[in-house]
């Protein structure tokens, strides 16, 4: 850090040599934006006009938020404010609407959390519906087999109705063929029995 540091003021003495202040060109004026951020190289400098040629105010770390608040197209500079409320100019290249890693990184992270979380009901929500798709199967098979029992049961009764049918259609045939032999046996035995005469009224 104090390398550092020490490599910022040198450069910002040999600069003061040749920068000499100019007035900011009131055409390139522009309303400010806070959505840029410095890219995410070591650092860069942070300057009191637009180029290299005026004084160095200090650096900005990589991934900062910045207010973005004119940019000179000339010597492609851009003027903005950093984290730390100070104002100056910097390359245009360095400046960037991409949200830097550093700040990307928790929300990424609650991102992938809450990925993680919502995987996790899914599969709580899975195992359930699952279980839920066993019981039902299995109440489907016991009812399956239930089903089975008793249309067996309906045919066996079924059977045993048609064969009671039959018997008591035979049976009926039977009694009524008795009958119908009776009487005619009877009509028979009748035919064949002795008349009794008739006593005569007129007597000889």
């Amino acid at each position: 850090m104090l390398r550092k540091w020490l490599t910022i003021t040198m450069i910002g003495l040999s600069f003061q040599v040749f920068g000499q202040q100019e007035p900011i060109d009131e055409s390139l004026q522009m309303e400010a934006s806070s959505s840029h951020y410095i890219r995410d190289d070591l650092f860069v400098f942070l300057h009191t006009g637009p180029s290299r040629n005026y004084r160095i105010l200090g650096s900005i770390e990589a991934g900062t938020p910045i207010t973005v608040l004119d940019r000179n197209s000339e010597t492609e500079f851009t003027q903005v404010k950093d984290n730390q409320d100070r104002t100056g100019w910097v390359e245009s290249k360095f400046v960037s609407n991409t949200m830097s890693r550093a700040e990307q990184l928790p929300i990424l992270t609650k991102r992938l959390a809450d990925n993680q979380a919502s995987l996790q009901g899914l599969k709580s929500e899975n195992s359930r519906l699952k279980q839920q798709l066993n019981t039902a199967q299995q109440d489907v098979t016991r009812l399956s087999k239930e089903t089975d029992s008793q249309t067996r049961q309906i045919q066996k009764l079924t059977l045993q109705l048609e064969a009671q049918s039959k018997d008591e259609m035979i049976k009926w045939f039977t009694w009524g063929g008795i009958v119908a032999g009776s009487g005619v046996l009877l009509g028979v035995i009748l035919t064949f029995l002795p008349r009794k005469r008739r006593r005569s009224s007129e007597w000889v």
